[in-house]
Parts: C-alpha cells; sequence; structure tokens
C-alpha cells in the first residue's frame, strides 16, 4: 500500500509538510504533479483530481479524512483576451490542468457565462479564446485580457463548494490496514494548519504569490469532507463529466465509504 499525494496548490497543506520535511512517515508516500486513476494500484490510499474517484469506483470507495473543497477563491480560472460576455463559441485550451480544472470548466462555462466550448484540448494553440489555468498560475493576475475564478462561478451557480480533490480508500482493505496511511494524512493536515504562517510564506516566496491573495485563498478551503459535501461532490461530477472521457456516476451509493472515519478538521 502507498499513500499517493496530486501536487498542486489545492494540495499544498497535505504536501509541503511532506516536502519542506515538517513530517518523517513511516509509510510508503508519493507527490505527484500528475495523478490520475491510472497511476493508482488497487491497494493505494490516493487524493485525487475529483473526476478520477469515477474511475476509481470498481476499486475505491470515497475517504473523508482529506479533500480539497473550495468556496467562493478557488485555484481553478479560466483566461480570456476580452470580456467573458464578448465570448460566445470557442475551442478551450486545458493548459497544464488536472481533470478537477475540466470538471469544474465544463460545469461552469456554459451554465454561467454562457460560453459554447467548440471543443477541448491540452495542445498549444492560438484558436482558444478561452484557456483554463490550476494552481498557482490561478492565482497570477493575467498579463493582458481578464481572468475568471471558475470555483466561484459553481459557487454561484449553483451554492455548492467546488470539491476538488477527495481521497480514494481502497475497498479490500480493513480499518486496521488503512489506519497508517489515513493517520498520516491527518497528521500532514494537522501540522499544515499549525505551521500555516510558515506555509503560506513558502508558497508565496516559491511560486511569486501574492501574501494577501494566498491567504484568502486558504481562508476559503476545508480539509475534510462533511456528509453534505458528498451530495456536492455527485452534483458536480454529474455536471461536470458530461462528454468528458470520465464515466458518469450512475449510482451515487457508490460514493458512500465503507470504513468509519477518523474525525475530520478544519483547516481554518
Amino acid at each position: 500500500m502507498r499513500l499517493l499525494l496530486h501536487d498542486t496548490l489545492a494540495t499544498s497543506p497535505f504536501v509541503h509538510p511532506l516536502t519542506a520535511g515538517w513530517i518523517s512517515p513511516d509509510i510508503a508516500i508519493e507527490a505527484r504533479s500528475e495523478l490520475g486513476a491510472a497511476d493508482v494500484g488497487p491497494e493505494d490510499v490516493a487524493l485525487v483530481p475529483a473526476p478520477e474517484i469515477a474511475a476509481l469506483l470498481g476499486t475505491h470507495t470515497l475517504g473523508l479524512e482529506a479533500a480539497v473543497v473550495s468556496g467562493s477563491v478557488g485555484s481553478i480560472a479560466m483566461r480570456v483576451p476580452v470580456r467573458p460576455d464578448e465570448v460566445e463559441r470557442t475551442l478551450v485550451r486545458l493548459w497544464r490542468a488536472s481533470g478537477a480544472a475540466e470538471v469544474v470548466a465544463r460545469a461552469t462555462l456554459k451554465p454561467f457565462y454562457g460560453i459554447v466550448p467548440m471543443d477541448w484540448t491540452r495542445d498549444d494553440t492560438s484558436e482558444a479564446q478561452v484557456v483554463v489555468v490550476e494552481g498557482a498560475e490561478a492565482l497570477r493576475p493575467p498579463e493582458a485580457g481578464f481572468a475568471e475564478d471558475l470555483c466561484r462561478a459553481w459557487f454561484v451557480l449553483t451554492g455548492q463548494p467546488a470539491i476538488t480533490h477527495v481521497l480514494a480508500v481502497p475497498r479490500t482493505l480493513d480499518r486496521t490496514t488503512l489506519g497508517p496511511a489515513l493517520e498520516t494524512l491527518v497528521a500532514l493536515r494537522d501540522i499544515g494548519h499549525e505551521r500555516r504562517r510558515d506555509l503560506r510564506r513558502d508558497l508565496a516566496d516559491a511560486q511569486g504569490l501574492d501574501r494577501d491573495r494566498l491567504t484568502a485563498f486558504f481562508a476559503e478551503q476545508r480539509l475534510a469532507l462533511e456528509p453534505a459535501d458528498q451530495r456536492a461532490l455527485l452534483l458536480l461530477l454529474q455536471r461536470g463529466t458530461w462528454g468528458s472521457a470520465y464515466p458518469p456516476i450512475r449510482d451515487p451509493a457508490s460514493l458512500t465509504r465503507v470504513t468509519e472515519p477518523l474525525p475530520p478538521h478544519d483547516s481554518k
């Protein structure tokens, strides 16, 4: 069993305590800048971009101990050369964007902005008037044109938070076997919270981000799932995976976890 972590700005309260050496875990743990369902073994515990859980439900269920739940400030943005209401139809480019950014964009571009995506691409192209960015890049001001926070758009559109990352827990492993991985996640999250000023300083310096903007971003995050969040996750996946390569969630009960969670923790 390994513990796998998607390494991006939103998950930095879990990843940075590991990479900065604030904690020395006793289990195999890997942080990856790209982490999809295909990278997760049947006995791996993994903090993955939210839509990857749809492809993992044959072997995994949803864990409550770790997640990224974004409110009115998120780390997924679209950039456009003109005002969004001046864009009607366009190719959409996903630039270094995970599946989380893709589903949030798919769920908001047309319903919220009235922008009809003609197609989606990860290739470099000048034909795309909409470019979706994620992570630190989403918090930087654009060099030209306009930027829109898509997590905020989802929150305004639905009244629900954008759940960008979830914990995939192997169905075959019992609570005793899962314990070390889940306890490590909680320990990473707790020390990230205790040293949140150091975390923000390190990220601002390393990524060249405005500290006030970074503080506002983290203030809108929760790092564990509450029961109501499962309904919010299902809504995002139902609206955001349509037309994508991700399988639909046909049985909402498939997102129900099978082991008792550790106590959730509010990162604020």
